[in-house]
């Protein structure tokens, strides 16, 4: 299936190339489209009036193929006139998006439809207006929704079964699908800024741009356990999106419901002793925003109400496993910018916090 993705690729690209202007190639172009949109439309068609099963061997195959052959469409973005792909694909999102219901629990399939999703939005999202925007991004909110639906409770990971990094690499690989789903979510979170820096009126909001990221983050985080954080690729591209998220969004992050910000805050505290000071500085940035936000705006007034040692946490194992560290030295002062707002928060409880701390500390 790869190979004859790459070669649909290399055909969509060569015909639609000003050198090719001619009724030949545009035919060639134009039928291989319309044959990859037909065979799929009727496959799609077939399922959905279960005609066939979609657990049979020769419909899993075909599924396959058919999201190969989109796959190779996906990365045709160099072609002369790659809005011809965008217009396209713009029809297909919604049968490809509801592919996955079909197959939530082949992850093969699963990760093929992620990894689609991921290259059309990572190759074609600066090119896209409003409406096609919003078509990609309610097919790739159904998308992740029914993915995470399916496989938070079974992917859950304590910890790697190895220690060896090229093992650890190797058992990396079984994941891809949920590094796929976090590159997807990076790829649309840059439409935001892309569309900022546009002058043109037919342009997304950013608060469209927003929702679709925090509806997606909330279907990732449950997935991220700190067994999964331990894969170097996962790890780093989680903490780019959190980064992101942290940076541009900190009032919604607050609004998360509880069970989701208290992951994404356990994922934070993780984040600030890794080893990778880059990981741990962003960590660190992320806690700040929070507090600062927290300061600001009260922002999160409702969660303290029930939970009211959410910074309490935050600032004893800052002062534990970062500050009172060796390792403090690479990521000292994203440590005191973060230290600096979790005090002012509530001072008389970080006081307790410190007094607690300082009773345990060897004399």
């Amino acid at each position: 299936y790869n190979d004859r993705s790459q070669i649909l690729t290399v055909i969509l690209v060569v015909s639609c190339s000003n050198e090719n202007e001619n009724q030949t190639a545009n035919a060639i172009f134009n039928q291989c489209l319309e044959s990859v949109f037909n065979a799929f439309k009727q496959f799609i068609d077939a399922l959905a009036s279960k005609r066939i099963n979609a657990s049979d061997i020769n419909a899993k195959e075909m599924a396959s193929l058919c999201v190969a052959m989109y796959g190779g469409i996906s990365r045709s973005s160099e072609m002369d006139d790659p809005m011809k792909v965008v217009q396209f694909m713009t029809h297909s999102f919604q049968d490809l998006s509801g592919l996955m219901n079909f197959y939530t629990e082949d992850l093969t399939i699963c990760e093929s439809l992620l990894t689609l999703f991921r290259d059309y939005t990572e190759f074609f999202v600066v090119m896209l207006n409003r409406e096609q925007s919003l078509a990609l991004f309610r097919a790739a909110g159904s998308l992740l929704q029914t993915y995470s639906s399916n496989h938070c409770a079974s992917r859950v990971v304590v910890r790697p079964t190895t220690s060896s990094a090229e093992a650890i690499a190797d058992e990396e690989q079984s994941y891809t699908d949920i590094l796929c789903a976090i590159q997807l979510l990076i790829h649309l979170g840059t439409k935001d800024f892309l569309d900022t820096c546009n002058t043109n009126h037919d342009k997304i909001e950013s608060g469209d741009v927003t929702d679709i990221i925090f509806f997606g983050i909330q279907q990732i985080i449950p997935l991220m356990t700190q067994g999964l954080l331990q894969y170097p690729s996962l790890c780093t591209n989680y903490f780019s999106l959190i980064s992101f998220m942290m940076d541009t969004y900190p009032d919604k992050v607050c609004v998360l419901p509880f069970e989701l910000f208290n992951a994404l805050m356990e994922s934070l505290i993780f984040g600030m002793t890794h080893m990778d000071a880059s990981i741990a500085k962003s960590s660190l940035q992320g806690i700040s925003c929070i507090a600062k936000e927290q300061l600001q705006n009260q922002a999160l007034k409702m969660h303290l109400a029930n939970h009211p040692d959410i910074f309490d946490k935050c600032s004893y194992r800052l002062l534990q496993e970062v500050i009172f560290q060796k390792i403090v030295w690479d990521r000292l002062e994203a440590s005191g910018m973060a230290l600096l707002p979790l005090a002012a928060v509530d001072s008389s409880r970080f006081v307790t916090v410190v007094n607690t701390l300082s009773k345990q500390l060897p004399e």
